[in-house]
């Protein structure tokens, strides 16, 4: 584009005008492209503060801290099979039927769904970290190192939580049934979307 008078090589007055009309119009697609994306990922980001203070995750803390150093002797090569022994008594086939779905008071009964919880968590957190819209530098801000040594005992209740021990095989089911209806139109379709995903979050 020319923005030079041909007579005299200067800019002229409509140039001018018209420059400035380009700049404004830049400057508008990008905030109207970058504030709704940085308004969300606030508002992401704000709910995980929210939850950071909240009792669940308190608990979760205190649970998964407890199950470390009592049941594991804050040993993480026990981890694995303390774990597992946890999760098989949670979910014992010989627990009647009230008892077994009574998940409030017992850290036995909660170790399943705070690690669950906290790996939830953490995994939002990361995806901030990794955001150009959070940062990892205000992550370190709001949260300290004590953070990474709790992590360390996710990652490998995580890992436990995979084997073989835990999850049964129910993959036997080749496909589903053509034509569903009601709420199993929507089972449907988002069971052939995870269909194709990967076998572990992330």
């Amino acid at each position: 584009m020319m923005f030079l008078c041909c007579e005299c090589g200067k800019f002229g007055i409509g140039d001018v005008f018209s420059l400035i009309q380009i700049i404004i119009g830049i400057i508008a697609i990008v905030l109207a492209v970058y504030i709704p994306k940085k308004l969300s990922w606030e508002q992401m980001y704000g709910q995980l503060l929210n939850e950071y203070l909240s009792y669940d995750f308190a608990a979760a803390v205190q649970g998964i801290a407890f199950f470390f150093h009592e049941d594991c002797d804050c040993d993480f090569k026990k981890i694995k099979k303390k774990y597992v022994e946890k999760f098989n008594a949670q979910f014992a086939r010989n627990v009647s039927k009230y008892e077994k779905y009574n998940f409030a008071v017992d850290n036995d009964k909660n170790l399943h769904f705070h690690r669950r919880l906290l790996s939830q968590f953490y995994c939002l957190l990361d995806l901030c970290a990794r955001s150009p819209y959070i940062g990892k530098t205000r992550v370190q801000r709001d949260f300290t190192s004590k953070e990474a040594n709790l992590l360390k005992i996710l990652y490998y209740m995580n890992i436990a939580s995979e084997s073989d021990e835990i999850y049964m095989d129910i993959s036997t089911v080749d496909r589903l049934p053509p034509n569903a209806k009601g709420i199993n139109t929507y089972i449907k379709h988002i069971y052939e979307i995870l269909n194709k995903s990967k076998s572990y979050m992330g």
